[in-house]
C-alpha cells in the first residue's frame, strides 16, 4: 500500500467517523436516520455555494461559518423529521429517507442550472479558492486534518452519550421510551436535539468532503456515503468511540475495492456489493433484537407471564 492509497482510506474514514457519529446518536435514540446521503450532499452543496460567493473575508471566518451553514441545512432537514415523529407520529426512518430522496434531485438541478460553475464538463457549482481548502498533509492524497477532527468528533460523542445526564437520558430513550417519559424526561428535548446533532454531522461531513477533497460540490458525490456511514455506526454497535476502528476498517474496504476497480478494470460497483454484504451481515442481530423487543412488548399487552429467559 502507498501513500496516496493509504491517505486515501484516512480520508474516507473521517468522514465515516464524523456522519457515523451522527447515526450513532439517532440510533442511540431508538431511530435510524437513514436520510445521510441526502444530509451530507445538502451540507456539502451549501457549503461549496458560500464559500464561492464569500470573497474578500478572512478565510478562518469563512470556512467556519460555511461549514456550519452546511451543518445547519443538514440539521434542519433532519429536524423535519423528528417534527413529523412527534407530532404526526409518522416513522422518523421513512421521512428521513423520503426527504433525502426529495433533496438529492433538488440539488443535482440547482447544480445543472443556476448555480453551475465553469468547470467543464464537469457539472458542479464553481471551484472554492485556494485560500479555502484544507491543507494536505499526506501528498498526492487529499488526506487533511479533517481526519483529526472526525477521531475527536467520535471522542466527543461518546462522552456526550455516556458522560452527560442529557446523553444518558437519550440512551434511555432509545431502550424504552415508555420508561422514559414515566420518569418525567422531556421527550422533545431528546428527540430533537438527537436529530439536529445527527442531521448535523452528516452536513458537517459533506463540507469537510467540499473543503478538502473536491474543492467543489460535483453532481453525485454523496454516492454511498451516507450508507457506509450508518454501516460504521452499526459495526460499531452505535457507540461513538467503536464508530473509530469500524470507520477505518469500511475506509480500508472503500480504498481495496477502488484500488481493486483501477488496476483490474472491475466495475466500481464492486465496493457497493461489498458494502452491502457487510450492511446484511451486520444488521441481522439488530433485527434478532427488535424482533425479540415486539415478541415481550405484546407479551406484556396480553397480561402473560414472562417465560423464564424472556427477559435476559
Amino acid at each position: 500500500m502507498n501513500l496516496y492509497y493509504f491517505g486515501y482510506m484516512l480520508n474516507m474514514a473521517s468522514v465515516f467517523m464524523t456522519a457515523g457519529t451522527g447515526a450513532a446518536i439517532s440510533m442511540r435514540c431508538g431511530e435510524f436516520n437513514l436520510g445521510g446521503e441526502g444530509q451530507i450532499y445538502a451540507g456539502g452543496f451549501v457549503c461549496a455555494l458560500l464559500l464561492a460567493k464569500l470573497n474578500g473575508f478572512p478565510p478562518v471566518i469563512t470556512v467556519t461559518l460555511s461549514l456550519l451553514s452546511g451543518a445547519a441545512t443538514s440539521a434542519l432537514l433532519c429536524f423535519i423529521s423528528a417534527l413529523l415523529k412527534k407530532f404526526k407520529n409518522a416513522s422518523f426512518l421513512l421521512t428521513s429517507f423520503i426527504i433525502s430522496s426529495a433533496v438529492i434531485p433538488l440539488i443535482n438541478g440547482l447544480i445543472a442550472g443556476p448555480c453551475r460553475g465553469n468547470t467543464g464538463n464537469l457539472l458542479a457549482t464553481p471551484f472554492i479558492g485556494k485560500a479555502y481548502r484544507f491543507t494536505q498533509i499526506m501528498k498526492p492524497s487529499n488526506l487533511n486534518p479533517t481526519f483529526f477532527i472526525g477521531f475527536l468528533i467520535c471522542i466527543g460523542g461518546g462522552l456526550l452519550l455516556f458522560k452527560t445526564n442529557f446523553g444518558r437520558k437519550l440512551c434511555v430513550y432509545g431502550i424504552s421510551n415508555e420508561f422514559a417519559n414515566y420518569s418525567g424526561f422531556s421527550e422533545k428535548a431528546i428527540i430533537f436535539n438527537s436529530a439536529l446533532i445527527s442531521g448535523g454531522l452528516h452536513g458537517l461531513a459533506g463540507g469537510f468532503l467540499v473543503c478538502g477533497t473536491y474543492f467543489t460540490c460535483h453532481s453525485g458525490f454523496y454516492a454511498g456515503l451516507g450508507w457506509s456511514s450508518l454501516s460504521a455506526s452499526m459495526l460499531g454497535l452505535s457507540n461513538p468511540l467503536l464508530v473509530i476502528p469500524s470507520s477505518l476498517f469500511l475506509g480500508f474496504v472503500n480504498m481495496l475495492t477502488t484500488r481493486i476497480s483501477l488496476r483490474h478494470n472491475v466495475g466500481f460497483d464492486l465496493g457497493t456489493m461489498i458494502q452491502s454484504v457487510i450492511m446484511f451481515l451486520i444488521s441481522i442481530p439488530f433485527y434478532t433484537k427488535i424482533r425479540k423487543t415486539l415478541s415481550l412488548r405484546r407479551e406484556k399487552r396480553r397480561g402473560n407471564p414472562l417465560k423464564k429467559g424472556d427477559n435476559k
